[in-house]
């Protein structure tokens, strides 16, 4: 395997040394693929015959003998055997998708599908339990989520923050502020009109310039009425204009207004790392709605 490995990081070199593949550099990696692979045994009954492009995903179709049969974790094998191997990042960072296709003559026998995320070497597992219960300022709010592993666990100084999860240049907030009054659920559901969230995003977006919302919904965090969205925009910090991106769930919780608020540089990482914020944020717990 490691001399396929080294063929095809070959091919990627050859084909592009910028920073991303356009789709047209895909289908030449495709072809510089095809030409150096084809008819190559790999092992365990496995001969590569071909490759090709559709759209950002490489087709690698393989023959395989009548008593070849897929192993139970085949996916998560070849993923592995991608970051073993050093070329896992090139999928990730150029969002190249994978499409693995065995056949034994010209019947199908087993098709696996890895998106280029998947490749990605973030950690998305989660740690144990952290609860705000008696934090200074946590407003008599009671709320325990789970920490992403790998991320620093800090302080703020500024009013309202929580608690701050940190990696690299990606945060994600624990922030309480008080409510303009007390909501039951069914009445804060009723005032997040569409002209109410327009208002409440234009306003939590106040910092930034040249703002596009991306998404809105109303979901449900706990048993919480929460107003989840996405903005991206211009935001000074030290003096240089930095192009970053905020995801927020805002949860009505009584008199108060629990702010989950994850912010990073506009790019692949904040986008890979959405569904670790989606983890973290399914994690939250008020213990009260267990009493």
């Amino acid at each position: 395997m490691r001399i396929i490995f080294s063929i095809i990081l070959i091919c990627f070199y050859s084909i592009s040394f910028s920073q991303s593949f356009s789709d047209n550099d895909i289908k030449k990696l495709a072809l510089k693929i095809n030409d150096e692979l084809k008819g190559t045994e790999i092992g365990n009954g496995i001969t590569v015959r071909g490759c090709y492009a559709f759209n950002r995903t490489l087709v690698y179709l393989y023959d395989v003998r009548d008593d070849w049969y897929p192993t139970q974790n085949m996916k998560e094998d070849l993923i592995a055997n991608f970051k073993e191997g050093g070329i896992s990042e090139l999928y990730y960072k150029n969002e190249i998708n994978v499409d693995f296709q065995y056949y034994c003559g010209n019947k199908l026998r087993k098709r696996i599908t890895i998106e280029s995320n998947e490749f990605s070497n973030l950690n998305f597992s989660l740690g144990d339990y952290i609860s705000i219960k008696e934090h200074p300022k946590d407003k008599e709010v009671d709320l325990k989520l789970r920490q992403p592993n790998g991320w620093k666990l800090e302080e703020s100084e500024i009013p309202g923050i929580i608690k701050i999860f940190v990696y690299k240049t990606n945060t994600y907030l624990v922030i309480i502020k008080d409510n303009a009054t007390f909501f039951s659920r069914n009445e804060a559901k009723q005032i997040l009109t569409p002209e109410y969230i327009d208002e409440f995003i234009s306003e939590s977006s106040s910092s930034f310039k040249n703002v596009e919302t991306l998404n809105s919904q109303i979901v449900t965090v706990g048993t919480y009425p929460t107003l989840e969205f996405s903005i991206r925009g211009v935001k000074e910090v030290s003096g240089y204009d930095i192009k970053m991106i905020m995801k927020c769930w805002v949860i009505f919780y009584e008199d108060k207004i629990v702010l989950l608020q994850c912010i990073g540089l506009d790019g692949k990482e904040f986008k890979t790392l959405e569904s670790l914020f989606n983890l973290i944020t399914n994690s939250v717990i008020f213990p009260e709605q267990y009493y």
